[in-house]
């Protein structure tokens, strides 16, 4: 199957720029690094930017001490992470330093402890700021991780803030030991190709950018074995030598250069493709991210519709529809809860409407704050469960009607499943393991029992496949469907009141907005519902409405269950700026949507804009592996 997308959905989240270690090719089975200490002389617990360089591509102590911004460059910045200690912000910024990208997570298992000082100095002292991710591809999945990183790198659409990056290159040592099987982290190709791609994809639904990679041939070209479909993001490129030479298959040029790990500032020095404007144009992400879908029984007729969740400022603004027939004016529209919080909605009073939520990813639980009706204000339950690291899922897993906090760790081979069925204090009531960790974990009723089972989609090959069991106990899969394009946004709900839970998937390619599309099924794979609801985000609709009263459930309906956590919705249909630095790769997919109520989205080549603002026809893209 072949994929096309329209330059103005594409362009809107990726361009290109670069990171590099040039020189000559380093072969596949080449020995990372051995230096048993880190940048700060204390031995190593995790990796950092260049953390895996090898010996021989690294400079000598003398050099990168005395290293000077190449020529040519006048924007210069910095990365660092908790290896540089306590950082004196206000002399990095004295110094020069127009931009810092900084650690925050690595795998799903590490937080950077300085993250926050680091976000707060650098942001007091006007300089542009930047999160990133070191990827463990040996841990878990691209998705997860992705999510695990932006739950805590606090990136906002605010003008402020550079593209998150993915710190993708060669595994360090620990302890005298590399912490995965080889260079290529114990992995194939392809499973490479497929962790850098679900990462991406995910930073592209929850935040309209692209994503800034930072890896160098002599990494890329052996793991990926050259792949060259990454070249719509930004390049942060590592060659520790006069100038970069060579590019990573896939990229005609890059964004940052790490010309240097040590020198007068704290961090790895780098330097910008490009003028202040031009780095001010990096960091405005103009296309922004799409709202958030999130689906419920709003008004307590046992069917579930669409919604909507905005960030605007640090609140969530929240537009909710009663419909499934695309009718575009919310029958709910408020805000609540805090932005820097995901969105959630549940059945939290047993009373057969769902309201919304938020959960937290810090400190050292999953906080859940929760609301029974849909209007502003606090929460009418605070409550914590779950290891900050787990997967936050909700569900009404005893049928009681209520829905009650879960969580999911997916450190192993299977996800580990943690539910309770209390507000109050609450513990571990039911655990099990079920499904694939490569998978995303989701929950449902899957056979209209009123209670909530497990269940798995998968992101990968030519549609969404769904793994999902009637029990909590664990065992073989009950059913097994599959449902949606691979490119599209899965969720599920039940759609027509029957009380059975089935697949729906969002389709954010095209110009027409977000076009959903629902099965009634378990077993057809064929949608029956198609209809367009979103598109541009709250900044183009009006202000909220008066806040509106939960709507009372019917006589005689049963309570319905909740969704899975919603992920976001894929990129945000709009032209990309022009002056950012970008390469124009000739693999860009286009697309244009022709949805209607009652007939599935079409699509058909167009014109798709370059970074200098000009059109050239749009070509259609490689099938997806």
């Amino acid at each position: 199957m072949k994929r096309t997308r329209t330059a103005t959905a594409r362009r809107a989240v990726m361009a290109a720029a670069g990171l590099v270690l040039s020189l000559t090719a380093l072969p596949a089975g080449a020995a990372p690094p051995n230096d048993p200490l880190g940048p700060d002389g204390r031995p190593i617990t995790d990796g950092w930017a260049g953390a895996g360089t090898p010996a021989e591509l690294a400079p000598p102590a003398t050099a990168r001490a005395m290293a000077a911004a190449p020529g040519g460059y006048p924007v210069t910045g910095i990365d660092v992470s908790h290896h540089q200690g306590n950082i004196d912000w206000d002399k990095v910024a004295d110094k020069g330093a127009k931009f810092v990208y900084a650690k925050v997570t690595e795998g799903v298992h590490y937080v950077d402890a300085s993250f926050k000082d680091n976000y707060s100095g650098a942001r007091k002292n006007g300089i542009l700021f930047g999160a990133y991710h070191f990827a463990r591809p040996d841990k878990t999945n691209g998705r997860t991780q992705a999510d695990f990183f932006l739950d805590r790198a606090q990136y906002r659409n605010d003008g402020r803030s550079l593209p998150p990056m993915l710190d993708i290159e060669w595994p360090y040592k620990l302890g005298g030991k590399l912490v995965a099987p080889g260079p290529c982290w114990g992995k194939s190709k392809s499973e490479l190709v497929r962790f850098i791609r679900d990462f991406t994809e995910r930073v592209r639904e929850r935040t309209g950018s692209a994503t800034m990679i930072y890896t160098n041939p002599n990494w890329w070209n052996p793991c990926t074995g050259r792949n060259a479909d990454f070249g719509d993001h930004y390049l942060f490129v590592s060659s520790y030598t006069d100038k970069v030479r060579g590019l990573p298959a896939g990229w005609d040029r890059w964004t940052l250069w790490q010309y240097a790990n040590h020198g007068k500032l704290p961090g790895d020095e780098n330097v910008f493709n490009g003028n202040l404007a031009d780095l001010n144009s990096l960091a405005a992400n103009p296309a922004g991210p799409l709202p958030r879908p999130v689906v419920g029984d709003w008004d307590g007729n046992g069917t579930m519709t669409p919604g909507l969740v905005s960030a605007e400022g640090e609140t969530w603004r929240w537009r909710l529809s009663n419909t499934l027939d695309g009718t575009p004016d919310p029958a709910l529209d408020f805000t609540y809860g805090d932005s820097e919080k995901a969105p959630i909605v549940g059945d939290w009073d047993g009373n057969g409407t769902y309201t919304p939520g938020t959960v937290d990813a810090e400190g050292k639980r999953r906080d859940f704050y929760l609301a029974n009706g849909f209007r502003s204000g606090p929460a009418d339950i605070h409550t914590g469960f779950g290891d900050v690291e787990d997967i936050p899922v909700v569900g009404d897993w005893d049928g009681n009607g209520t829905f009650t906090p879960g969580a999911v760790d997916s450190s192993g081979k299977l996800h580990a499943w943690k539910l309770t069925n209390t507000f109050e204090k609450p513990v571990t009531e039911v655990q099990f393991a079920y499904g694939d960790a490569a998978k995303t974990p989701i929950v449902g009723d899957w056979d209209g029992n009123r209670t909530f089972t497990p269940g798995t989609v998968d992101m990968d090959g030519e549609r969404h496949d769904y793994y999902l069991s009637n029990v909590t106990t664990g065992g073989p899969t009950q059913v097994h469907t599959g449902f949606g394009a691979v490119y599209t946004v899965p969720l599920v709900g039940d759609w027509n009141g029957d009380k059975v839970f089935t697949p729906g998937v969002i389709d954010a390619s095209g110009d027409a907005g977000l076009v959903w599309q629902l099965t009634n099924s378990l077993t057809t794979g064929a949608a029956e519902v198609t209809f367009t609801y979103g598109g541009t985000g709250a900044g183009a609709a009006p202000a909220p409405a008066a806040v509106p009263a939960p709507a009372s459930p019917q006589p005689g309906t049963s309570p319905s269950p909740s969704p899975m956590s919603a992920p976001a919705a894929a990129a945000r249909p709009s032209a990309s700026p022009s002056r950012i630095p970008s390469a124009s790769p000739s693999r860009t997919p286009a697309a244009a949507s022709s949805p209607s109520p009652t007939r599935a989205a079409t699509s058909a080549p167009g014109p798709r804009p370059t970074p200098s603002g000009h059109t050239h026809p749009a070509t259609r893209s490689a099938p997806r592996p």
